[in-house]
């Protein structure tokens, strides 16, 4: 499966105005301008990137996201090589960066964290002009739980803080067991268009899963 493609597609934003476009790229080991990215930047974040999109929002100024993974530092007994997620939002400032919100998950005995890449988006979903950010993961485990399916998403609250917010939906494996979905206060408190993008996210990730 080609992640670049399909990113490329989910993560194109329609202009706000005649003169005013967000532009967002979306970039993973093998291009160039991730080389360019790191070289110029830096990787803020424990481990590596494994996908890092960089959004310019007119008004706003350019804005970095990476999704890093590293080496686990517990011990986990579904993968050979668990890894731990570090993912990061960052703004660019007269040639370097400065953090606006970070995330971090670790796996430990039964747990790994995957991220879910072909469902981390960037969108404006309620057309104000600045992206939400959804990252999308998936909580592994041994089948005899419901594991939980996370889209956290990241808004800006006001002109310097980003708010974070998050639906999950629990994915049952054992026939007595019913799907559910849990919001936080944050979530119930988004505007509808983006609670409605981030429940699409989850639908679809969750029929990717199944």
């Amino acid at each position: 499966m080609n992640f670049k493609n399909i990113l490329v597609l989910i993560l194109s934003i329609a202009s706000l105005s005649v003169n005013a476009q967000i532009e967002t790229g979306v970039y993973f080991s093998n291009d160039r301008k991730f080389v360019d990215i790191i070289e110029d930047l830096g990787n803020p974040l424990k481990g590596n990137p494994i996908m890092i999109v960089k959004t310019f929002v007119p008004k706003h100024g350019s804005y970095i996201w990476y999704l890093n993974e590293s080496t686990a530092k517990n011990t986990a007994f579904l993968d050979d090589s668990p890894k731990d997620l570090h993912a990061g939002i960052y703004l660019e400032d007269h040639g370097g960066i400065i953090p606006v919100i970070t995330f971090n998950d670790f796996a430990k005995g039964l747990a790994q964290p995957r991220y879910l890449i072909n469902y981390c988006e960037i969108g404006d979903a309620d057309n104000d002009g600045f992206p939400e950010f959804y990252l999308t993961y998936f909580e592994e485990s041994d089948r005899l739980d419901a594991k939980p399916l996370k889209v956290i998403v990241y808004t800006k609250k006001n002109n310097k803080t980003f708010l974070k917010s998050k639906i999950t939906g629990w994915i049952s494996f054992q026939p007595e067991d019913k799907y559910r979905e849990e919001m936080d206060d944050n979530f119930k408190l988004l505007p509808k268009f983006i609670r409605m993008k981030a429940e699409k996210i989850l639908k679809e990730a969750k029929s990717g899963i199944n």
